[in-house]
């Protein structure tokens, strides 16, 4: 809500900012939430994959170029407010954060645990870690698109690059995965 008030406060002086921005950063928060609390179709394990690529990879995408820090520094006006907001957005500890190894280390670490500990199993019965697993996909999510979104327009973003390296980094976390045995693979 308040991005679409603060892309209304652009309009209304006059600025421009693309409508699409505003159905790029409604479709990631409708995405999000509906994988947060709806129930995806398909068996259990199809239904969470689904959930699992829409909080960590669609909705992500969507926030990143719907660039709603930008449109936040531009929406504020001068003062500490937006002084602070770019601080912040320039810190060591995000420049860190936004390291496409790191970020990648973040994303592909997160399913690790979730996957090869008892965290997927208890994530099921208990809706608050639910939530949290949620949470740290879409932050790991976002970081990682941030990390690697050549539309983002940082200097020495990763592009492509490492969204190819990390992808396959995905299966063996999955795969043999103690919660779907199916899954496993026999030698």
């Amino acid at each position: 809500m308040a991005y679409l008030l603060a892309a209304q406060r652009l309009r209304r002086r006059g600025d421009a900012w693309p409508r699409w921005r505003d159905v790029s950063f409604t479709a990631g928060g409708v995405g999000a939430a509906w994988a947060a609390g709806g129930t995806a179709p398909g068996g259990p394990f199809t239904g969470h994959m689904i959930q699992h690529l829409v909080v960590g990879m669609a909705a992500p995408l969507l926030f990143v170029v719907a660039r709603p820090l930008t449109l936040a520094l531009r929406a504020l006006r001068p003062g500490r407010a937006r002084r602070r907001l770019l601080v912040l957005a320039r810190s060591r500890p995000v420049g860190w954060l936004v390291l496409p190894p790191l970020a990648a280390l973040l994303d592909v670490g997160g399913l690790w645990l979730l996957y090869r500990t008892e965290l997927f199993a208890a994530m099921r019965h208990q809706p608050l870690l639910h939530g949290v697993v949620h949470a740290h996909m879409l932050a790991a999510g976002l970081i990682f698109t941030l990390a690697c979104c050549p539309a983002h327009g940082r200097p020495g973003a990763g592009g492509i690059g490492p969204t190819v390296w990390v992808a396959p980094a995905h299966c063996p976390v999955v795969v043999a995965a103690p919660e779907y045995p199916v899954l496993r693979v026999t030698q």
